[in-house]
Order: C-alpha cells, then sequence, then structure tokens
C-alpha cells in the first residue's frame, strides 16, 4: 500500500477505517509508548527481582482492570488484598461483590507457557481485516482490545492486553502491569483520535511508573543484601528480606505464619527490619501494626519523600568467598519465598 500525506496525516491509513488518522501527534505518541514499553520489557528480562515484581506489576495491572470497570479502589487496597492484610484507615472490601474473582485465573495465565492458551479462550468474533497488517502492533494490539471490550463488559478485555502485546512482538513475556485501555473502546462504536491517543499515554505512563517500581526492587534487594552481611548473626533477617520482595505489605501475625514462629518473634524481626532500613511502619499502635516496604511506603503516602540531592549509593564490598556464599543463600532464600507463595496461591 502505497502511502500519501496530506498535512502531515497518513491519508491511505486514515481512510481504512482501522486505528487512528497517524498525525505528527500521534505517530510521537506511538513511537514513545512502544519504546516504554521495550525498557520495561529488556529491564524485566534481566532481573534478578523479576518474579517479585511480576506479582506486583499484576496488583497494578489489575488495579487498572477494575478502574476501568468504574470500581472505586486504589492501588494500595489492591496490593493489600494481595497480602491479605486490611489497612487500619483504609474503606473495607466489599463483601457483597467479589471484585477479585478473575484474578486467580488471569494470574495462572500469565505463568501459562504456552502462548496460545489465552488466544484460543477469545470469542471467535475477534478478528483482524487486512488492512490491520499495514499498521503499528501497538495499534493492533490495542484493537484487539477495543474489539473484546465491545464484545465483553468485563474486566476480561483490559486482562488481555498484555497478551495483546506480546502476541504482536512488543514483549517477549505478557507483563501484568500493561493491562488496560480506555473506557471509550467499550462505550463508542467509533474511536476517535483522542481515544487513541489518550490510551497509547495511559499504557506509557504505566511502562514508565513500573520500571520505576523496578529499579526500586532492585535497590532494595542490594540493601537487603548489605544488611545482611552488616549483621553479625542475621538469623531469620535473610527470609524477612526475600519475604519483603513478594509480600511488601507485612504484620507480625502474617510473619509469623509464613515463616513458622511466633508472633513475639516476628515482631521483634519486623523490628530489626526496620532499624536496617528495609521496613516502614505505616500504623501507630500497638496491636494490629501493619509495614511496608521502604520502597512503596513513600510512593503510596506512608512516608516523607527524602528531600535534597539524592544520597549515593553505597558501593557494593569487594567480592570474597565468604559473600558469595551470602549472596548464594540469600537468592535461594528468594526463589524458595516464591516458591512458597506460588503453592499457597495454587491451593486456595
Amino acid at each position: 500500500m502505497v502511502s500519501r500525506l496530506k498535512d502531515g496525516v497518513d491519508v491511505s491509513l486514515s481512510n481504512s477505517r482501522y486505528g487512528p488518522a497517524y498525525s505528527a501527534k500521534m505517530v510521537s505518541a506511538i513511537a514513545s509508548c512502544t519504546a516504554a514499553i521495550a525498557r520495561l520489557d529488556a529491564r524485566f528480562c534481566v532481573s534478578l527481582v523479576a518474579g517479585a515484581w511480576a506479582r506486583r506489576a499484576a496488583w497494578s495491572g489489575y488495579t487498572r482492570a477494575l478502574q476501568l470497570q468504574s470500581a472505586e479502589i486504589d492501588e494500595i487496597d489492591v496490593f493489600s488484598w494481595g497480602c491479605g492484610l486490611q489497612i487500619p484507615g483504609r474503606p473495607l472490601r466489599s463483601t457483597n461483590l467479589d471484585l477479585f474473582d478473575r484474578f486467580p485465573a488471569w494470574d495462572a495465565a500469565l505463568r501459562d507457557p504456552d502462548p496460545l492458551a489465552w488466544r484460543d479462550a477469545l470469542p471467535t468474533a475477534i478478528g483482524e481485516i487486512e488492512i490491520a497488517a499495514d499498521h503499528p502492533p501497538l495499534i493492533r494490539a490495542l484493537d484487539r482490545v477495543r474489539q473484546h471490550a465491545r464484545l465483553d463488559g468485563t474486566a476480561l478485555p483490559w486482562l488481555s492486553l498484555p497478551f495483546a502485546l506480546r502476541d504482536k512482538g512488543l514483549v517477549t513475556t505478557p507483563l501484568p502491569c500493561l493491562a488496560g485501555g480506555v473506557k471509550a473502546f467499550r462505550l463508542k462504536r467509533t474511536v476517535g483520535d483522542e481515544d487513541w491517543y489518550a490510551a497509547m499515554r495511559s499504557l506509557e505512563a504505566s511502562a514508565t511508573a513500573n520500571l520505576a517500581r523496578l529499579h526500586e526492587l532492585e535497590k532494595l534487594h542490594r540493601e537487603a543484601q548489605r544488611a545482611i552481611v552488616a549483621e553479625y548473626r542475621p538469623g531469620n533477617l535473610p527470609a524477612l528480606a526475600a519475604l519483603l520482595h513478594h509480600r511488601p505489605l507485612l504484620s507480625p501475625q502474617s510473619l509469623a505464619e509464613l515463616l513458622g514462629m511466633s508472633v513475639a518473634g516476628a515482631s521483634k524481626l519486623l523490628a530489626r527490619g526496620v532499624d536496617c532500613g528495609l521496613l516502614v511502619e505505616i500504623t501507630q499502635r500497638r496491636t494490629w501494626r501493619v509495614f511496608l516496604s521502604t520502597d512503596l511506603a513513600v510512593e503510596f503516602g506512608f512516608a516523607a519523600p527524602k528531600r535534597g540531592r539524592p544520597r549515593k549509593e553505597v558501593p557494593p564490598p569487594p567480592a570474597t568467598r565468604a559473600l558469595v556464599d551470602v549472596f548464594e543463600a540469600f537468592d535461594r532464600e528468594m526463589a524458595n519465598i516464591d516458591e512458597l507463595l506460588r503453592r499457597s496461591a495454587g491451593a486456595v
């Protein structure tokens, strides 16, 4: 197909009634969003904390899907649900409507190695016309979500975007934080350029924010390693640090249950985590205390951000056989915690 430009718009594509009109603003948004997704995917593929980040990203993406369904819920509330805790002062979750009924199946599909499993479950009415091949992969992925949203009134279409991005070759594996879209995909028969633009800007913002979260989680991982090395007798500190990557919200009761220790011992262990700078207590009372990882405490408004020039990160200690053994033991602890939480989720 030969492209013809008129006033900066590709007429051959805009007249096809597929996708947006390709103005300079729209092309720039497509390129910027695609680049943000590529940066996140590249970093995720090589990250040491990919499994822990993916669990958090699933809560983030599910929040976005619920908000597109007009559910009045914040991200911290989905995180607290995922960690099995209720944060004092936050609105109680509804008991007559299960907002999280689709999460287990979606979470399992994200880990399914078969790339065709999710696609086979889509309605047969979803497809692509011939001219779709002339459009960018990002537009084709978003259009699949648009078609799905017109057929299905649940949150399922918004949750399918990570798979559509994978199927179009934009990511190597579904990134759950990239769930989403815009309400116009469902409500409008003909989607305007402003709606396509809003969908891409929202997707780019999610990719950028979650890349920053991945950086912060990797920083927490390094701080945990330094804290373990600095302790004369680490005890259960490595287990706490590993658990914190996957369960950023903890209480003495939940920690005692997960690590098989007494509530008093769990309280002391959490106090050690606070002293090491890995945790922040977000409740100021003696009972039903709740702690949040430092990388999320500032973002969710439970701790004041640091002012002034960022502090220079402490360089890693010189490599020795003893340190290698400590770090390898910590990585094994991370893998054990990941497997423990995966088994417990599958048993529910």
